[in-house]
């Protein structure tokens, strides 16, 4: 009878040193974090790079979803020496030397592990390869890309699935070495300075203390070859004629012998050829209502649809698979980003696109986002912002709310949303230098447009920002937030603690700062301190001049404080700006019919009835039909006719 609580597997260690190339280390974890099955960790160890590959591995520690810890030698110690480095420090019962230009492939962990367990006496085991000694050595593969390398890899497999043999030597480039072959070895020898031989000496020393070699036959792992060592090694050829001699004196007879095998590095490029192909995330829970808009919305537009589902108990899964996605459950840990996160971890694209549930691509917008997506290029790796308009609600607020998000992006494993809820991609990004530009293709978000509903997200949102905040307490945007949450619940005091906390953390660059400002001066006027409200937009307007959103507010403002004039000059000032290409959360009727309510009302109160008559045409210019508009007018008997007072505001 079956263990029904079978003991999980042990931890495997990855060493992946480095040092420069940075490209092939790119693509080197790229692969590792695609075909590597937990539990393992990744330790990356920094020897003296030069080239961004620090600040690279520093964002893989951060955002990773498995266990990163990286090792930095400030200058060169050699191949050697940074393997011992990473061997001293991990904690698995199976240790693997990966060279930093090795592309890993499917299972491949799990069919070294497995051989090292096939026999009581194999301590080493290793794959075979391209670029690799005999007997691991294919001499001629039928691949140019890396694309094209995984389809081989898995040809490979399966037309020799469960073969192995015994060797004499292995090449160093993918090693793994059970923890009790090194605890009785060692690691490599040092005096090897920066490579080449050490990896010989290794295997000599495991077979003289009784261990056997192994390979895995059904295993391919690609090896660019000569990449790892290059950026330390001027004169490869020197530094070989010098290891040899000493792994000779070493040894004596116990050296291999024999010609060395001539092998050229790989010349297929680090970065996948073709177009690249764009997965698309989503995370759900009880959607069968709004999934299948959804993803009817956007049919034939990606490569795959990855959808996580965190426990729904009605038809969503069902329907997701119906509709042709990949369904990953998740259970919900509270923490939207650890769930995005999931749905990162299962894609298999070059880029990722996530939309929620809740989300439409509506006809006009599906030729922008083809041509967005068919945009991409090899190379030139940057993410997207999208814009998302929200429906109005049954009492029509919020309905031309534009939010900005990054929803395309390179899916790579410095990448990773943070934040339990609201959470975001942007610190990543920036983290890994990737360039974010703007595109003119926009999503339509109906999630608002039930006030109950609405309601339970606000509460579940607040639940899970207080969690947030009891492990960052100091964080400005867990507070501006929770201040979001406050003003739209009219809860001014509150409001006004978390909104000026967030200010006083925040950067003056962040781009929450000018919403600070909108909504501080908001609650100031909940509160009835005009003069603090407009305190609140001088200060906002100091260092944006042309803040639409604060130029209202402070024209809301001036108009309760009985200044017309000044309220008007505002107002007017508006209408000559357009939405700038920068992260906000805005209701772009601001920029136009919004304010010419409010104009219209001003002229309205002082008998300019020409002027009014102008401004209200204007309105249903842009809102053919508009009731107030329309009203106003004389088109259309009845209908409210706000003659003065601040239309519009919120």
């Amino acid at each position: 009878m079956s263990d029904p609580h079978p003991a999980a597997p042990p931890l495997a260690s990855v060493i992946v040193p480095c040092r420069g190339q940075l490209p092939y280390t790119r693509a080197c974890l790229a692969a590792l974090a695609r075909h590597t099955r937990p539990p393992w960790e990744l330790i990356a160890v920094d020897d003296g790079s030069d080239d961004g590959t620090p600040d690279y591995l520093a964002g893989v520690a951060d955002v990773a979803p498995f266990p990163v810890t990286v090792i930095r030698h400030e200058g060169p110690r050699g191949f050697p020496a940074a393997c011992n480095a990473g061997l001293a420090a991990a904690r698995g019962e199976s240790l693997v030397l990966l060279n930093n230009d090795a592309v890993v492939t499917d299972a491949w962990l799990d069919q070294l592990i497995a051989l090292t367990a096939a026999g009581p006496r194999i301590g080493l085991a290793g794959p075979m390869s391209n670029y690799a000694r005999p007997p691991q050595l294919v001499p001629e593969v039928p691949y140019d890309d890396l694309d094209a390398m995984h389809r081989f890899a898995r040809e490979w497999r399966a037309a020799r699935r469960g073969q192995w043999s015994t060797a004499e030597s292995l090449s160093g480039f993918c090693l793994l070495m059970a923890r009790a072959a090194w605890e009785a070895v060692g690691g490599l020898d040092e005096r090897f300075g920066p490579g080449f031989c050490d990896d010989d000496d290794l295997c000599l020393r495991a077979r003289a203390a009784g261990f056997e070699l192994a390979v895995a036959c059904d295993l391919f792992v690609h090896h660019f070859g000569s990449r790892t060592i290059a950026a330390a090694v001027p004169d490869s050829d020197a530094l070989l004629g010098r290891n040899r001699r000493l792994l000779a004196e070493k040894w004596g007879d116990a050296a291999p012998a024999g010609r060395p095998v001539a092998l050229a590095p790989s010349a297929v490029s680090p970065r996948p050829a073709g177009r690249p192909t764009v997965s698309l995330t989503m995370i759900v829970r009880d959607e069968e209502h709004n999934l299948p808009d959804c993803l009817a919305s956007v049919r034939g537009l990606f490569d795959e649809v990855v959808v996580v589902d965190t426990g729904s108990v009605d038809r969503t899964a069902e329907l997701a698979l119906g509709l042709g996605a990949r369904v990953v459950d998740f259970p919900w840990v509270d923490d939207f980003a650890a769930a995005r996160n999931a749905a990162l971890g299962e894609a298999a694209g070059d880029y990722a696109f996530w939309l929620d549930a809740d989300d439409r691509v509506e006809p006009a917008q599906r030729p922008r986002l083809a041509a967005l997506l068919a945009g991409l290029r090899r190379g030139d790796e940057a993410a997207y912002v999208v814009r998302c308009a929200c429906d109005p609600d049954e009492h029509g607020r919020g309905g031309q709310t534009v939010v900005d998000h990054v929803r395309l992006f390179p899916l790579r494993p410095d990448v990773r949303w943070d934040y339990r809820v609201h959470e975001q991609i942007l610190p990543a990004l920036r983290r890994a230098g990737v360039p974010v530009r703007w595109s003119d293709v926009a999503v339509r978000h109906v999630g608002y447009a039930d006030a109950a509903t609405r309601r339970r997200k606000l509460d579940r949102d607040r639940a899970l920002l207080d969690r947030e905040l009891q492990q960052r307490p100091d964080d400005p945007f867990v507070r501006f937030n929770l201040g979001s949450i406050a003003v739209e619940r009219e809860d001014w005091a509150g409001a006004l603690g978390h909104l000026e906390a967030s200010l006083a953390g925040s950067a003056p660059g962040d781009s929450i700062v000018r919403k600070l400002h909108a909504l501080i001066a908001r609650a100031r006027q909940g509160t009835g301190d005009l003069e603090g409200g407009l305190l609140a937009c001088a200060r906002g307007l100091e260092a944006d001049p042309d803040d639409a959103e604060l130029l209202f507010r402070k024209a809301v403002l001036h108009r309760h404080a009985g200044d017309d004039a000044a309220a008007e000059a505002s107002w007017r000032r508006i209408l000559g700006l357009r939405p700038p290409e920068r992260f906000a959360s805005i209701d772009v009727g601001i920029y136009g019919h919004l304010t010419r309510r409010n104009l219209a009302a001003l002229a309205h109160a002082r008998g300019d009835r020409a002027e009014a008559r102008r401004l209200w045409e204007a309105v249903l210019a842009e809102r053919p039909g508009d009731p107030e508009a329309a009203a106003a007018l004389g088109i259309a008997p009845g209908g409210p006719h706000r003659a003065g007072g601040e239309a519009g505001d919120t």
